[in-house]
């Protein structure tokens, strides 16, 4: 017998706006898987069936809920749930109402019927269809469950952000045996579901876009041997700076290779990582050192300047010239050369062109031309820190101005002391070179402000700006981006085209009221 078109029990009870004080002396038939309750909800017409269930969705979190079949009728749509007791009390709270994002001025109304028939005369099995959906996703051993909700071969609302529902799924997908699984853009937020996998098969799981806040969630998957992990896109990753975020992960995945598409080890040997720290404590005194540094350095504020190194600091300058580089004809290096400091040429004099005290590295500084450094180009190495040693790498990419044709390299090594509780520079050896062509491909192109938004955090920020720079109520603004995937260019575009034809009612905008 199908759940949809079951008769309905003559102990039903129906809890409506009048009625609502029938819930409590129900309370007990909620909580049990003996009885299905039926829900009908007016004011739905012209919206899809996951789009109306993902409002509820939104409206009862952290609350889980499983509405099945999903029908629309006449008088709007209903659908059936069992074992629901705090859902149906947060609707009655609520008289039953339910917000409705996509028109403010006509709310969801529900209208609940209990025990509208028994679990024992209507058997719902929905492991047929869900299985026949895994396997069409299912191509070299890789389970692609990106967006799964939104599979038009789906019977029912596979929302995977609902705990019970993400563990129903795994429970059938772990009869293919997959070595690797994709859940991204599933709104996740915790992965206990994972517990009913005990299967070591999963080697890379693909979590971006989701919604998870803490890496103790991976807690969940420790019993598998994972070697790749993607968990971009996560608000969690706005948590932890590069060193501790890395960190973290190896001691949940001790075996993890490769995390967000960079690989951290190969055959258990470490990679090449970008930025390296010795000790994450010195993240905070190196950032701060850095953000302040080299702006000083490119504005030629001397006396600023010179305050970075200590009295009786010491600094020499290297520089070389790279042949068949995009920079070879364009960038050389002889205003560097001059000065630079080489003990195997003669004379063999060991403090020739070392200079030594802060007032003598300022008047080489002065000299040497004016640079402009990109520090998106910047790598930093802190080799060794102590609470009164720090010493660092910095390498990158500046350009000469006014001649910003010249693109150039640079290495400088830094040893900072720290005295009367300040760190300053005690010794520096900067290297300058030509820039090579992998540098200069890349130099000085700054991330866009076009970009698509990723985080919770940052979808919020590009909803807040939006809706400034167009007036627009957060409500819709956040409709334009959501339509736009997040991205703030194409948003732009479609509310200029939109604005042009006259196309936005007068409540889109702010102050609606006073126009």
């Amino acid at each position: 017998m199908a759940l949809r078109t079951t008769a309905q029990s003559p102990n039903s009870i129906t809890i409506d706006e009048a009625h609502l004080g029938l819930v409590p002396t129900n309370k007990l038939a909620l909580d049990i898987p003996a009885y299905w309750h039926k829900f009908i909800i007016s004011n739905v017409h012209g919206l899809k069936r996951n789009d109306v269930l993902k409002i509820l969705f939104d409206y009862l979190k952290p609350l889980e809920f499983i509405p099945l079949c999903y029908t629309e009728d006449a008088e709007g749509a209903f659908f059936f749930a069992r074992m629901c007791a705090d859902p149906v009390e947060k609707f009655c709270s609520d008289k039953l109402t339910i917000p409705n994002p996509s028109d403010e001025t006509q709310p969801f109304k529900l209208t609940i019927v209990l025990k509208y028939s028994s679990t024992n005369m209507v058997k719902v099995d929905l492991t047929e269809n869900l299985l026949s959906v895994l396997q069409k996703r299912f191509k070299n051993k890789n389970l692609c469950l990106d967006k799964f909700h939104d599979d038009a071969d789906l019977s029912e609302f596979f929302f995977l952000s609902q705990p019970k529902l993400l563990a129903f799924v795994l429970n059938v997908a772990k009869n293919l045996k997959p070595g690797g699984i994709k859940l991204s853009n599933n709104e996740i937020e915790t992965l206990d579901a994972f517990q009913i996998m005990r299967s070591g098969s999963i080697t890379s799981l693909d979590l971006r876009q989701n919604l998870l806040r803490d890496l103790a969630e991976l807690e969940y998957l420790q019993h598998f041997n994972l070697t790749e992990l993607w968990l971009e896109g996560n608000p969690l990753c706005d948590l932890y700076d590069e060193y501790n975020y890395v960190q973290q992960v190896i001691k949940y995945c001790p075996k993890i290779e490769k995390l967000d598409g960079f690989l951290l080890r190969q055959n258990g040997v470490p990679s090449f990582r970008r930025n390296f720290l010795c000790d994450v404590s010195a993240y905070e005194v190196v950032n701060h050192f850095l953000e302040r540094y080299f702006p000083t350095y490119d504005s030629k504020n001397f006396i600023k300047l010179e305050t970075f190194y200590q009295k009786d600091a010491l600094f020499s300058l290297t520089a070389d010239f790279f042949h068949k580089q995009l920079s070879s004809p364009s960038s050389q290096v002889f205003a560097y050369k001059i000065y630079s400091r080489n003990l195997l040429l003669p004379p063999h004099d060991s403090t020739r062109n070392l200079y030594i005290g802060s007032t003598e590295i300022m008047r080489l500084f002065n000299i040497l031309p004016r640079s402009e450094h990109d520090p998106y180009s910047f790598t930093v190495d802190v080799l060794y820190h102590t609470h009164k040693c720090i010493t660092l790498v910095v390498t990158g990419v500046f350009r000469e101005i006014p001649n910003t044709e010249r693109m150039l390299g640079f290495n400088r090594y830094f040893v900072l002391e720290c005295r009367d509780y300040t760190y300053r520079i005690a010794n520096e050896q900067m290297h300058v070179f030509n820039a090579l062509t992998s540098q200069q491909i890349s130099a000085f192109k700054k991330p866009s402000i076009f970009q698509e938004a990723r985080s919770p955090f940052q979808r919020s920020q590009m909803v807040d700006t939006f809706a400034i720079i167009t007036n627009l109520t957060k409500d819709w603004a956040k409709m334009f981006l959501e339509e736009c995937h997040y991205n703030l260019k194409h948003a732009m575009l479609l509310f200029v085209d939109m604005y042009k034809g006259d196309k936005i009612p007068l409540r889109g905008f702010k102050n609606a009221d006073e126009a």
